[in-house]
């Protein structure tokens, strides 16, 4: 059975003195098949305007804008990527990979990639320290049984609004 990748499931913080940095954490498998990430991701899609309105003129203490993009390899594997770092530029979409794939292929963290956000499977960003969107990120911390959830998944659960 083929699995995908999600990457960046788990946040950890490093706080510098003025702000809250996220960086990526270990991949988690999920099968392909499961409903409830589709549902996501096609809510993810319907509702990219509000994302791109609130990149394009964030409100205060919004900021760490993320989506998530399906990388796929030679063999039709795929992986679930964050990018950061979004821009539009000519009707083109750019990211930057916040972490290094698994995938083979040489694509290393904080390349540029061009990606198409009809293909979009889920964003998010953070406004006063509280997640909005992410829903893939909550979800999937959800399975985890709650007595096996990390003090730092914990913490994450608590930032979704």
């Amino acid at each position: 059975m083929k699995y995908i990748f999600l990457c960046v499931i788990i946040f950890f913080f490093s706080c510098d003195k003025n702000t809250r940095d996220f960086s990526p954490s270990p991949t988690a498998e999920v099968e392909q098949s499961d409903k409830e990430l589709d549902r996501i991701a096609d809510n993810a899609r319907r509702s990219l305007p509000t994302f791109f309105r609130n990149l394009t003129r964030p409100e205060a203490g919004a900021n760490n804008f993320f989506v998530k993009y399906p990388l796929s390899d030679d063999d039709g594997d795929a992986e679930q990527v964050w990018l950061g770092d979004i821009r539009v530029k000519d009707g083109i979409y750019y990211g930057r990979l916040a972490n290094t794939p698994s995938l083979p292929g040489g694509k290393k963290k904080d390349k540029l990639i061009i990606f198409d956000p009809d293909k979009i499977t889920d964003w998010m960003y953070t406004q006063d320290g509280k997640i909005i969107g992410g829903r893939s990120i909550k979800y999937l911390l959800e399975k985890n049984p709650e007595t096996q959830r990390t003090k730092g998944q914990q913490k994450i659960l608590l930032m979704f609004e």
